[in-house]
């Protein structure tokens, strides 16, 4: 009899260990995804003398990473237009402004692929252009469970 509690003992030693090292795996899972977002604020300088802010360094996504901008603010203008373009000016409008305002975007609504870029045109204001905001910025291997 003692070889059967033997391998009865062995058999569950196996078990937990292959249920202690699942849960190690989900535990570093868990820990990975919790990590993987980070916000980054969206502040370049102000619009040049044409009204345009196209500011590459502050305003583009990374190489390997999705932005999902979650807010935009243009202030410091009382009079006048401005659109924040996609790519460049002849690119997609995602935010027209009609006066000074902020933009608050859900997960996922305006997302920026890696290499994307903002920039912004104003025409007839008074006073400058800034633009203020944030954008949640993740590695592109997380985009099915961002966006969920």
């Amino acid at each position: 009899m003692p070889e059967i509690d033997f391998s009865l003992f062995a058999g569950l030693t196996a078990s937990i260990d292959g249920m202690t090292a699942a849960l190690k795996r989900e535990a570093g899972w868990r820990q990975r995804k919790a990590q993987v977002i980070r916000q980054v604020p969206l502040a370049p300088p102000q619009a040049n003398a044409a009204g345009v802010i196209d500011s590459p360094q502050s305003l583009r996504a990374p190489d390997g990473y999705y932005w999902s901008v979650r807010r935009l603010t243009l202030s410091g203008f009382s009079a006048g237009t401005a659109v924040v373009y996609l790519n460049g000016l002849g690119g997609e409008p995602v935010a027209p402004f009609a006066e000074a305002a902020t933009f608050t975007f859900g997960r996922g609504e305006l997302l920026l692929h890696p290499g994307d870029r903002l920039v912004v045109q104003a025409s007839g204001i008074t006073g400058y252009v800034q633009l203020n905001g944030a954008a949640d910025a993740f590695e592109s291997w997380y985009l099915p469970w961002y966006i969920g």
